[in-house]
């Protein structure tokens, strides 16, 4: 019986508007993303990874992943026997440079990972993985009540949409108190803290894509740059300006 290889890494690049429908696999996937940005859509909701962030898929996990521009990422797939360390769910990864390297080399060696430096590689990804920071988590979650989720999904293609709370529900076949209390049970944010949060994801896949600050605040509802900053910088830390130059530090320029 061959045996199973430990680490299968590729590079990857994907033109912008790529879909890769819902599918699984069995290993543990592990996408760096190095340009551009990547989304990963599971049953629990949403990650966005840009330049410098990775996404953890567990083995046999449904998922489906897209781009809104031209992106690069590596794919390292590992032993699920090696990965057992590691979250059983889906999370955001801080990409450390050591990782990054490791990712980087996995893909150099190609074919020829095999062996001993095949498995010292994918334990040190392993051990890299388990002792990331999530940072900033660019997860947006939604539930699975049908009310809800025609709520989510309404404002997931528009969310600078400006509908209250009250006519959401009212569109969704359900009561403002019903559907205030399906966000919480759900999603565990209030119908507020989950709409500036998934504004703030929106945000950052917007200014990765080159919209201006300006152009992105209105987009999302704010009257004023200045009132989005101050949300985006509450929730990430950081403000968009030094965030995304942060990014374009990780970034690699495609080929």
């Amino acid at each position: 019986m061959p045996r199973v290889m430990p680490i299968i890494a590729q590079s990857l690049v994907h033109v912008a508007g790529s879909v890769i429908g819902r599918h699984r696999h069995g290993h543990g996937q592990l996408a760096v993303v190095t340009a551009g940005t990547m989304t990963v859509l599971t049953e629990a909701g949403w990650w966005l990874a840009p330049p410098g962030r990775g996404i953890w898929v567990p083995s046999e996990t449904d998922h489906s992943a897209c781009y809104s521009e031209s992106s690069a990422l590596i794919q390292l797939l590992m032993d699920p026997a090696l990965t057992s360390s590691i979250c059983g769910q889906c999370r955001a990864i801080a990409v450390s440079p050591l990782l990054r390297e490791l990712a980087d080399e996995a893909v150099r060696l190609g074919t020829g990972l095999a062996g001993e430096e095949a498995d010292m590689i994918a334990r040190l990804v392993v051990c890299q993985m388990a002792r990331s920071g999530d940072g900033p988590v660019l997860f947006v979650p939604h539930g699975r009540d049908r009310r809800l989720r025609r709520v989510i999904d309404r404002l997931r293609l528009d969310p600078g949409l400006d509908l209250s709370l009250d006519q959401l529900a009212k569109a969704a076949g359900s009561s403002p108190r019903t559907m205030a209390r399906l966000f919480v049970a759900e999603t565990g944010l209030t119908f507020g803290q989950w709409r500036e949060h998934l504004r703030a994801v929106a945000a950052v896949d917007r200014l990765t894509r080159g919209a201006s600050i300006t152009q992105t605040a209105l987009d999302l509802g704010y009257q004023s740059p200045s009132s989005f900053t101050t949300m985006f910088t509450r929730l990430l830390g950081l403000s968009p300006g030094r965030y995304m130059k942060q990014m374009g530090e990780r970034a690699v320029p495609l080929r």
